[in-house]
């Protein structure tokens, strides 16, 4: 099948080309030949037609309601829905959860006519379930995800049913959540774009938490202005999320942004003292700075001593204070009231639900849980120290951007805006990426920088798939 963009789907139903019915239907055919071997889709939207026909006969009768009108999306299995779907962040322990409300983020897509057509899966509790190499794309709940390009391949991070079945035509769109690089890491290992927005521009509220200061959920997509089209329909203040206030008074058009000329940007290229590149690391940044430079933008190397940022012990307490509070607005739609419920019913068959382990988990209920922890304190503000550095370099240096072959963790723990864009393959047809970093706020510069690279280079390579 096509790979269809996110804005000729739009197109499509504007002009009548087809209908919600026929995308949603053309969609459900794709999950139905190729899934049963990627296992990207945790679960499908039993009212999916339903609400396509109901948008339908809506678009006739009073017009779309957004651009999004009537367009089926997936969602991340962590991420609340008030309907026929269960949100398990795919563990056993979840199993039983039909949420009581819808997170605000989907709130926002409804309202915007959107579709959710199923979840998807992603690697237990988002990645932060076991120190035990548990592989990306695991949970206990429904396996294992596999990449579309080679089944040995790691499809990383936690986001990996989003991505996944981005990647391999399953859906055209879909929404992620990433605390520590569960957006860009499945997005690098898949050839597709992500946006990681500003901390702080989108709700969490009703998704399973990890991170009180890290989590935001962000697009994923084959480009960069479907990724950004979708990111505008999510971005927003909620008094439900008290790190959101800033977003309404920051918001941009974020759907116009890639739009936006580049000329004339600067972008630091980021290289590392007591760290190198291998040697296609270093081949990807030389075409990249050739393409920006031949694009107009300004370009400089700059280099910095990388400084481990480990940000566990932070996270172990976060996790269990926010997890613990999540469950409470759910009582009475799921058995689990509490991290250590999650632990002792997970002990009961170890067998089925701790193939690897729970080491994670047991780390995070033995913390107080308790974020005015002065041992807390202490390494958020250690580390919040390592990670600004980023910002405060852009600033100096006057960068709109910074350039990597890699995701970092100096971006999620400081906020920054990060975007995955899919660069060459030199050595094989496995899928390779680069990064680009913004300053707080500013997503929408970061935005029309990588949609200027994408555009020069057109590097994506789309997966062969079964038949």
């Amino acid at each position: 099948m096509k790979e269809y963009t996110l804005r000729e789907l739009i197109e499509g139903l504007n002009n009548e080309t087809w209908s919600s019915v026929d995308l949603v239907n053309m969609y459900l055919k794709q999950i139905e030949t190729h899934d049963h071997y990627l296992n990207s889709v945790a679960e499908l939207n039993p009212d999916a037609l339903s609400i396509a026909k109901s948008l339908d006969q809506e678009r006739k009768s009073k017009g779309p309601r957004s651009k999004l009108h009537g367009i089926p999306i997936l969602i991340k299995d962590n991420i609340n829905t008030n309907d026929k779907m269960h949100t398990t962040a795919n563990s056993e322990s979840l199993a039983d959860l039909i949420t009581p409300y819808d997170a605000t983020v989907v709130t926002k897509l409804r309202d915007a006519g959107v579709i959710i057509l199923g979840k998807a899966n992603l690697s237990e509790f988002a990645y932060f379930m076991s120190y035990d190499k548990m592989p990306s794309g695991y949970g206990s709940r429904n396996g294992q995800v596999v990449s579309p390009y080679n089944k040995e391949i790691d499809p990383l991070g936690s986001s990996t049913g989003s991505a996944v079945a981005v990647a391999a035509n399953l859906i055209c769109v879909s929404i992620g959540t990433e605390t520590n690089g569960s957006l860009m890491a499945p997005a690098y290992k898949n050839s597709i774009v992500s946006i990681k927005p500003t901390f702080g521009l989108v709700s969490r509220y009703g998704i399973i938490p990890i991170s009180e200061t890290q989590d935001t959920a962000g697009s994923m997509g084959r480009n960069v202005a479907d990724c950004a089209i979708l990111l505008d329909a999510i971005v927003g203040s909620d008094p439900l999320d008290q790190y959101t206030k800033n977003a309404d008074s920051n918001k941009q058009k974020f759907n116009e942004s890639y739009l936006k000329s580049a000329k004339g940007r600067k972008v630091g290229i980021l290289y590392f003292s007591n760290f190198k590149y291998d040697d296609e690391e270093s081949l990807i940044l030389d075409q990249a700075i050739k393409t920006l430079e031949n694009e107009g933008l300004v370009v400089k190397k700059i280099e910095i001593e990388a400084h481990p940022m480990k940000n566990d012990e932070s996270l172990l307490y976060e996790f269990k204070n926010s997890l613990n509070s999540y469950l409470a607005t759910v009582s009475g739609h799921t058995k689990m009231k509490s991290l250590k419920d999650i632990i002792e019913f997970n002990l009961e068959n170890p067998e089925k639900r701790l193939k690897y382990g729970q080491s994670i988990l047991v780390a995070s209920e033995n913390t107080s849980g308790d974020l005015q922890d002065s041992a807390y304190l202490s390494i958020r503000e250690k580390l919040l120290g390592e990670a600004n550095r980023l910002q405060l370099m852009m600033e100096e240096n006057q960068f709109d951007a910074l350039l990597s072959t890699r995701w970092a963790s100096y971006a999620p723990i400081a906020g920054n805006p990060s975007i995955c864009v899919p660069a060459k393959s030199l050595v094989d047809l496995k899928p390779r990426s680069i990064v680009f970093v913004g300053k707080k706020y500013d997503d929408a510069t970061l935005i029309s920088i990588a949609h200027c690279y994408e555009q020069a280079t057109q590097y994506r390579i789309p997966p062969v798939l079964n038949k």
